[in-house]
């Protein structure tokens, strides 16, 4: 993957990447979201990616010289893509790091709901009972979120398994 153009407004990238789709150029954005996350809109360019091989033709055509991208079209057959924009490599799409992520961030807030521990004072007046059943739900909701944390871990096994075999083929025993 190279990355060919560079952005600071994701307006720009998109239409890049919109025109480079409607010439079946696999390419991708990285660092799309970037601002959204450090709250630093000038923190991190936008990078339209192509594959190495057909990087010459995606700048003819984001350039405006669609007679030269006709020629390097032309010239080898294996250029054109195979797959589609899920078989590029270098694109995190063969394991989602981001469940393990998100299961991680159900799971810590899980365990401090857990630890939450109930009223020791002997009398049970109203305010008692009010504490008793908020730690009750605090607890349940820990639970919840724990039940969840482990689906998506299954989920990530699950799916990292299933691309492992997709990708070799000729490893499975079954």
């Amino acid at each position: 993957m190279i990355a060919i153009r560079m952005h600071w407004n994701p307006a720009e990238a998109a239409l890049e990447k919109t025109l480079l789709d409607n010439y079946e150029v696999p390419c991708a954005l990285l660092y799309e979201n970037a601002n959204l996350y450090g709250r630093a809109p000038l923190a991190m360019p936008i990078r339209l990616v192509v594959r190495d091989d057909q990087a010459d033709w995606a700048m003819c055509i984001l350039n405006g010289d669609f007679e030269a991208a006709a020629k390097l079209e032309q010239i080898p057959a294996e250029m054109s893509p195979e797959g589609s924009e899920s078989s590029l490599p270098g694109l995190p799409q063969a394991r989602p790091w981001e469940l393990l992520v998100i299961a991680f961030y159900f799971f810590l807030p899980a365990i401090c709901f857990l630890r939450t521990d109930y009223p020791t004072k002997f009398s049970y007046n109203r305010a008692v009972r009010a504490e008793i059943a908020a730690v009750t739900v605090a607890h349940f909701l820990g639970w919840l979120a724990i039940a969840f944390a482990l689906l998506l871990l299954a989920l990530f096994r699950r799916i990292s398994r299933s691309s492992a075999s997709v990708q070799n083929p000729s490893d499975q025993s079954h």
